[in-house]
């Protein structure tokens, strides 16, 4: 059993309205997160908007273990393994 309180993925972003982030995973099945209000969302290392994440973007999504629905930070930028491949 693991001991972490999060979960993470990696995918490619389809789209962000408001506070929902909608991902593809490498199964290309949709994730739908709601991005909690202190969502960190980084770009390249660097502090990021949600708005900044554009389609397509390879990102990953960490969520609550327990309410994998709750975005809690998104990374986005090149050091992300593009969803499909397997790293």
């Amino acid at each position: 059993m693991t001991k972490s309180s999060t979960t993470t993925h990696d995918g490619k972003v389809v789209s962000v309205v408001g506070d929902k982030l909608t991902t593809t995973c490498s199964e290309g099945k949709q994730h739908c997160h709601t991005m909690a209000k202190d969502a960190k969302v980084t770009c390249d290392g660097k502090a990021s908007k949600a708005e900044d994440l554009k389609a397509g973007s390879d990102v990953r999504v960490t969520a609550h273990k327990d309410d994998k629905t709750v975005a809690t930070a998104i990374e986005s930028g090149k050091h992300i393994p593009a969803a499909g491949k397997k790293s």
